[in-house]
């Protein structure tokens, strides 16, 4: 009886530890099939926009050229991703950003009476620059359910460019014409879509189970031609370098 009560207590004692080890070896639930992003970003510059236009006057060909900085400024940029294999996921996003500012106008105007002895003008005018870029995306994540989340990502990028360009330089002048001056300019919008490539890196930190907040640095590059009124072209190029914070939530 004393052998059977001993036995059945040293039972008793050890399946709380058998119970343990069991749910320590328990697998984890994976709760990182995806996630979605949000970001309020900024987006470096991505260079000047410079056009020469040619015209006829007097007889005589004259030009100007306007030149336009993409200066940087806010961004917007969402998107997500989905795991498709292990650490190997999906991806797609959306980035729109805007620039406003003035493009700095010089020309040479020929003069009524005398060949070879072109005016100068100089001139500003509003110059707006929309851009939308659209990404697919590999990504290469850390393993699912941690706190810290990395993840890095490159693919194609399908770039919308809507630039203003300065089709004509209005200027005045007077007897004896020595002199011209710049009274305004005429624009127009242009629109474009290019395919370029990007990449970059994400690293979130997940407070609660599904929610988190995030940081992420990428790069973003397409280079196209506009043609301006004389149908030169005009070299542009759009995207550049963004980092963006924001919220994150995975499911």
């Amino acid at each position: 009886m004393t052998r059977r009560f001993v036995a059945l207590a040293a039972l008793a004692l050890c399946l709380p530890s058998l119970a343990f080890a069991q749910k320590r070896k328990a697998p984890v639930k994976n709760v990182d099939h995806g996630e979605i992003y949000v970001n309020g970003a900024y987006q470096g510059s991505s260079g000047d926009v410079s056009s020469t236009v040619s015209f006829t006057a007097n007889l005589e060909t004259g030009s100007f050229t306007s030149k336009f900085r993409v200066m940087p400024g806010a961004a917007f940029d969402a998107g997500g991703r989905v795991r498709v294999w292990k650490r190997l996921g999906v991806g797609a996003a959306v980035t729109s950003f805007s620039a406003n500012g003035t493009t700095d106008i010089t020309g040479q105007v020929p003069h009524p009476f005398f060949f070879r002895t072109p005016r100068s003008i100089t001139g500003e005018a509003s110059i707006e620059r929309k851009e939308t870029a659209f990404h697919l995306r590999a990504v290469v994540s850390s393993p699912p359910g941690r706190r810290l989340q990395f993840s890095g990502f490159a693919g194609p990028v399908f770039f919308s460019v809507s630039q203003t360009l300065v089709d004509k330089a209005n200027y005045s002048d007077a007897y004896p014409f020595d002199t011209a001056t710049f009274t305004s300019a005429t624009t127009r919008r242009v629109s474009k879509s290019k395919t370029g490539f990007g990449a970059g890196a994400d690293v979130a930190y997940y407070f609660m189970k599904n929610l988190g907040v995030g940081f992420s640095a990428s790069f973003a590059s397409g280079s196209f031609d506009l043609r301006a009124v004389d149908d030169s072209p005009v070299a542009i190029k759009a995207g550049g370098g963004l980092a963006g914070l924001g919220l994150r939530i995975r499911f």
